[in-house]
């Protein structure tokens, strides 16, 4: 029976999953997430019982894959998910990190991982909070394939009751691009469908996804650098059309970035973020990170109202919100909270429960230092500029000291544990 335990609405994940062993002794602050359904495989060695010629390996159910969770009791712990394996034939030579957190989003969490075996077989991980399951789904379309956007499946919920769909933009080898469909539940050997997406000619040529969501019965593929490619769900789930119909709609007037070959400069996903917030989309930046002194940079935030209809022209980014970090650094709760002042703010994250809060994140590493002693998040009002509070996070729940390992997520008031 589940046990009833108070969760905050939102708040710090994880991103790194690691492997609970099996007979290893649970804290207290982890616990098994309740699970209905589970759908999960491992590879079997089957040299001496295989007629000549054959593979020795075999895929083979398997029941033994729990997801756990770690809540705190202190809201500023960072949640983290951990996979407990019973009955593992591979429980020898596992490794400690199992995977990671792709997505944690709309009652969803997806996670990439090295099952079903230990020999580059992978697979993702799909919880589903509102059926309570658990599913392992194949990660390699086939090697005619090309993930073109991003390696991060978006779910799909079915509006008939009939679980969810996966999708993934990608291309073929003629470098054609596809649409490409897993609806659940199947087997772990089914091959992905196929879609033709009709994109219109104003996204760019090249478009990698930082981010994406679904919200308001649309999917949302986000680069932080460029700007939107959104489909309604209609499309993704007709049965009666192979092609989906995008649209595209950029960045704030100035926004743009472009990319970098070299990987010398900082990628806008250390600091920019978009999410849904209502029927509009809200799109945070720290203006200047690459490019000027931290107390010059600025933290903006701009709203755009989703169109009514993937073929309909929509409303234009309004600014709503603007604060210099020097003079952020100058109101009293900041200086109170007695923030690291020598490193810029970095990876911001919309509250999806606080409109308007933004939440960011900061470190105490100097030059030639290799990793922070603490990490610090504190949240801003971007509609009045003010500080609203902040934390240091405990150093064994800060992740390899690295603010890029966490991520914003409201994934604990969808699960039972």
């Amino acid at each position: 029976m589940a046990t009833a335990r108070p969760a905050p609405s939102w708040g710090l994940l994880d991103s790194v999953v690691r492997l609970h062993k099996v007979g290893e002794r649970t804290e207290p602050d982890w616990a098994v997430i309740e699970c209905s359904e589970t759908r999960a495989y491992v590879t079997l060695y089957n040299w001496h019982d295989r007629p000549d010629g054959t593979s020795p390996f075999r895929l083979s159910p398997f029941d033994g894959l729990e997801l756990l969770v770690r809540v705190a009791d202190d809201p500023p712990y960072p949640t983290a998910l951990s996979i407990r394996l019973h009955g593992d034939p591979d429980k020898d030579v596992r490794r400690g990190t199992i995977g990671g957190v792709l997505l944690a989003d709309g009652g969803f969490v997806v996670l990439s991982s090295c099952l079903p075996d230990t020999r580059g077989s992978s697979s993702y991980i799909v919880f589903d909070a509102a059926n309570a399951s658990l599913a392992m789904i194949r990660a390699n379309l086939s090697l005619t394939f090309l993930l073109s956007v991003t390696y991060t499946p978006l779910p799909i919920r079915r509006t008939d009751g009939g679980g969810y769909v996966l999708a993934l933009l990608a291309s073929d080898a003629n470098r054609k691009d596809v649409v490409c469909l897993m609806p659940s539940p199947l087997p772990f050997d089914q091959p992905w469908q196929l879609k033709t997406p009709l994109f219109p000619p104003e996204k760019p040529a090249w478009f990698n996804a930082d981010e994406e969501f679904s919200s308001q019965g649309r999917a949302f593929w986000v680069s932080l650098g460029k700007g939107v490619l959104f489909c309604d769900h209609q499309d993704l789930l007709s049965s009666s059309s192979d092609n989906v119909r995008f649209s595209y709609i950029a960045l704030p007037l100035g926004c743009e970035v472009a990319f970098d070959p070299t990987f010398r400069t900082a990628g806008p996903s250390k600091y920019r973020t978009m999410r849904c917030v209502g029927d509009s989309l809200r799109f945070v930046s720290i203006e200047g990170y690459t490019t000027v002194h931290s107390r010059d940079m600025v933290l903006c935030m701009w709203t755009l109202v989703i169109p009514s209809s993937s073929s309909s022209s929509g409303d234009q980014w309004r600014k709503v919100g603007e604060i210099c970090v020097g003079r952020l650094r100058e109101q009293e709760g900041f200086k109170n909270a007695r923030l690291p002042t020598h490193r810029p703010p970095t990876k911001p994250m919309l509250s999806s429960h606080e409109d308007g809060v933004v939440y960011f994140m900061l470190s105490d590493r100097h030059k030639g230092e290799d990793a922070a002693k603490h990490i610090y998040v504190f949240s801003v009002n971007m509609f009045t500029g003010r500080f609203v509070s902040s934390w240091r996070l405990p150093s064994s729940c800060a992740p390899h000291s690295d603010p890029q390992f966490l991520m914003g997520s409201d994934i604990l008031e969808h699960i039972k544990i």
